[in-house]
């Protein structure tokens, strides 16, 4: 069944606290005919109220982020981990740092605040924002108070209700070493009331709790620089402090001067009551990154929480050509200011009140607030809900400039068109090649081999795992020349099979060009040059890839071959498969992602020209058939052998464990597990994650190599030095016995075939 089209881009730059709840709102009611994406550098995203929670102890680091991976997925939007470096609101493009423009129709900001830059010596300091940095700071700051018994004097910059919580939580964290003496708590604060904004009796309230916690407040104190010893005022006083943390009024990022857009005296753009930007209709700001022109407002996560459902409206509302909602800032709210230590000040109306009750209620709000996100419902199919319209409204369609039919023809019908393959050809890199006679131009690629060489083809195709187009592009095509690689070729020419989503011409050439570039992104790397292709549209993107590759006959590496005496090496870990699983429905942390996706970008060239210089018997790569079935074929022969491996050697990428545990993976799995039969002795494995993880498939997996055991530790420390550092001798090549050539043990035991526990099944989750 064809998938419905898309018309429109919305495009997210950003992570920010009102972009997490157009998400949130975007998972239960999505817009058909819209495709929604989200720009972020970080796949996790800071929820600034629990911050000093965190400082304190209260909470652990996930408990105060947003994952936005699984957000973006909830909510059937695409991810693209890229830093934003401008924006032309004219062209509609968005500058991405290392990798292609992004088009779009509609483009919203929500980059939250960079680091304070207009203090002279601010870089001696540690700004609060961004929290993933500061975080890092705190952690190692606690590390060296605890290991050493040096007097340490820490410095909070700025009084407003940030500043003195941030204060606090560091001196109820370090209560004891402040009690002892050895650390000192400052709060710097340029004006006389403190905190910044607030009523005389929350004031009051505040420094109580501030002379309770043993923080030493200074008022009137205008920090003029930071230096290496301490503070400079701005009447020549001096404060010394070891280590300085600033919670002033941060800057906007300095790339949005380059825009084009109308920004305030401090940078951050202008927008007018619908939150869209001063001068242009497609261009939305929101949160620290939004100057609200109507009426000055401070840089407050409340206020970003509040544009959000503003936002989510005008969104939709502006790709549909229906009238906007004007945003209207709440003048007086209830404010509920950490204390450090379990207690919280309430502030409204000029009222203020203390207590460990008012603590516990805060920290009902924001726990309420993060379930929002961590509960929405994770649909496996990777359009999220979109799958589940099948009509799309007419003013989207239009809008989008498409006119398409209800039903796409197959056949030729079925290609991409010229015109929009052409103006994506043309944007993407150049290229060269010393064997590519003729390429892309013509109908067919003509090659030129040298004499005395051989060729090496070999064809490979994935489905996308993923929802980035360009980082697709460049995993697929390491996958397929993995395979030349893994027979000690060198890639030259390359032909493509690109599959796109049926989706409005102006999309369909966004995502192929971002597809291709992907692809030859990594073709380049591998002085390969691509030679041509077909493109065609249908139901879910997918890229295939037929590479050509030379070499000498004396230098060709094949997967049989393996000698009794060998050692198993293995370039990279285990448990891809199970990963993206668990990333599929929701359950995967981010952090697991992010790993498993560097694992799979990491060339197999480097290491196979290592395998080369060191005499390896046999070489293949671990893929579809996980690690157990790429063995097996290993060990074939002629002559057949046996395995011995060891499962604390196995790598693991982060998570995979975990992912197992909890019952999550490959569907590819079960026809993989059909290998477990070939295993002698599983029970001692069966309890352990490893053993699940033998038969799991491996996009871009790592090289398996026989390498004789004379070199094989020479092997291994090259391997490390050319960067695969996850590099491990798994095992060793032994005789075979019986029809089951593979034994498996646990460290120290003594390498032998065990015979086969009776009715002993694969454990599969």
């Amino acid at each position: 069944m064809q998938q419905n089209p898309d018309y429109q881009d919305i495009v997210l730059v950003g992570g920010g606290h009102s972009h997490a709840i157009v998400l949130q709102m975007w998972a239960m009611n999505p817009l058909p005919g819209v495709r929604l994406t989200l720009v972020s550098p970080d796949v996790q995203t800071a929820y600034s109220g629990m911050l000093p929670g965190l400082v304190a102890g209260h909470y652990q680091l996930d408990e105060t982020h947003i994952d936005l991976v699984r957000l973006c997925r909830a909510a059937g939007a695409r991810f693209i981990r890229a830093r934003a470096r401008r924006i032309d609101p004219v062209s509609r493009r968005i500058s991405l740092e290392g990798r292609p423009e992004l088009e779009y129709d509609l483009v919203s900001l929500d980059i939250g605040a960079g680091p304070a830059r207009n203090l002279p010596g601010a870089q001696r300091a540690v700004p609060v924002k961004p929290i993933n940095r500061f975080h890092h700071f705190w952690q190692q700051l606690q590390q060296r108070v605890l290991k050493s018994r040096e007097h340490i004097r820490i410095g909070v910059v700025g009084g407003g209700a940030g500043g003195c919580e941030l204060a606090m939580a560091i001196a109820w964290s370090l209560e004891e070493q402040i009690y002892t003496g050895r650390v000192e708590v400052h709060l710097v604060h340029g004006g006389a009331h403190l905190p910044d904004g607030y009523p005389l009796l929350a004031r009051r309230l505040v420094a109580g709790e501030l002379r309770r916690l043993g923080v030493t407040v200074h008022r009137n104190w205008r920090v003029q620089a930071v230096t290496d010893e301490g503070l400079v005022s701005d009447d020549d006083r001096t404060l010394a402090l070891d280590e300085i943390a600033l919670c002033t009024n941060a800057g906007a990022h300095p790339w949005l001067a380059d825009c084009g857009l109308a920004l305030d005296e401090r940078g951050f753009v202008r927008v007018d009551e619908n939150l869209r930007a001063e001068g242009f209709d497609n261009v939305f700001a929101a949160g620290d990154t939004a100057s609200f022109v109507p009426s000055p407002l401070p840089k407050a996560g409340v206020y970003a929480v509040r544009q959000g459902p503003v936002l989510f409206h005008n969104l939709r509302a502006a790709v549909t050509e229906r009238p906007l909602r004007a945003f209207r800032p709440q003048r007086d709210f209830l404010s509920l200011l950490s204390c450090g230590d379990r207690r919280a000040v309430a502030s409204r109306n000029g009222l203020a009140l203390a207590g460990g009750s008012l603590w516990r209620w805060k920290d009902h709000i924001d726990r309420a607030f993060m379930r929002r996100f961590a509960e929405l419902p994770v649909d496996m199919d990777r359009d999220g809900g979109r799958q589940l319209f099948r009509r799309r409204p007419e003013a989207v369609r239009e809008r989008g400039g498409a006119a398409l039919s209800q039903m796409r023809c197959n056949g030729c019908g079925a290609k991409v068109g010229a015109e929009i393959l052409q103006r994506a050809l043309q944007q993407l890199p150049r290229q060269q090649s010393q064997f590519l006679l003729r390429g892309a131009g013509d109908d067919a690629a003509v090659m030129e081999l040298p004499p005395g060489q051989l060729l090496v083809q070999s064809s490979d195709q994935l489905r996308a795992p993923i929802d980035d187009p360009w980082i697709f592009g460049r995993l697929a095509t390491l996958h397929a020349l993995s395979d030349l690689f893994a027979m000690h070729a060198r890639p030259v020419t390359a032909q493509l099979l690109a599959t796109l989503p049926v989706a409005a011409p102006e999309l369909v050439q966004r995502d192929l060009q971002q597809l291709l570039d992907g692809a030859i992104y990594e073709l380049n790397r591998h002085d390969c040059a691509l030679g041509g292709g077909h493109t065609a549209e249908g139901a879910e993107m997918q890229l295939g890839l037929t590479v050509n590759g030379l070499a000498d006959a004396g230098q060709l590496l094949e997967k049989t071959g393996a000698q009794v005496g060998d050692q198993l090496i293995l370039t990279k870990p285990l448990g891809i498969g199970a990963v993206l699983a668990a990333e599929g429905a929701g359950a995967a942390h981010p952090r697991w992602v992010e790993h498993a996706l560097a694992t799979m970008l990491t060339s197999n060239a480097g290491a196979a020209d290592v395998f080369g210089r060191y005499g390896t018997h046999a070489l293949t790569d671990v893929t579809g058939f996980g690690l157990l079935g790429h063995l097996l074929e290993m060990l074939a022969g002629p002559p057949a052998c046996g395995a011995s491996l060891v499962a604390e050697e196995l790598p693991l990428v982060e998570g995979a464990a975990d992912c197992v545990e909890a019952g999550w993976l490959s569907s590819l799995h079960p026809q993989n597990a059909r290998f477990y039969d070939r295993v002698q002795n599983p029970r001692a494995w069966q309890p352990l994650p490893h053993w699940a993880l033998l038969a799991d498939p491996q996009t871009c997996g790592g090289l398996l190599a026989a390498v004789p055991s004379d070199r094989a530790g020479d092997c291994l420390r090259e391997l490390h030095r050319v960067g695969c550092t996850d590099a491990t001798i798994i095992g060793s090549v032994t005789e075979i016995t019986g029809d089951q050539p593979i034994t498996l043990q646990r460290a120290g035991e003594q390498s032998r075939p065990v015979p086969r526990a009776e009715n002993a099944e694969p454990v599969r989750a």
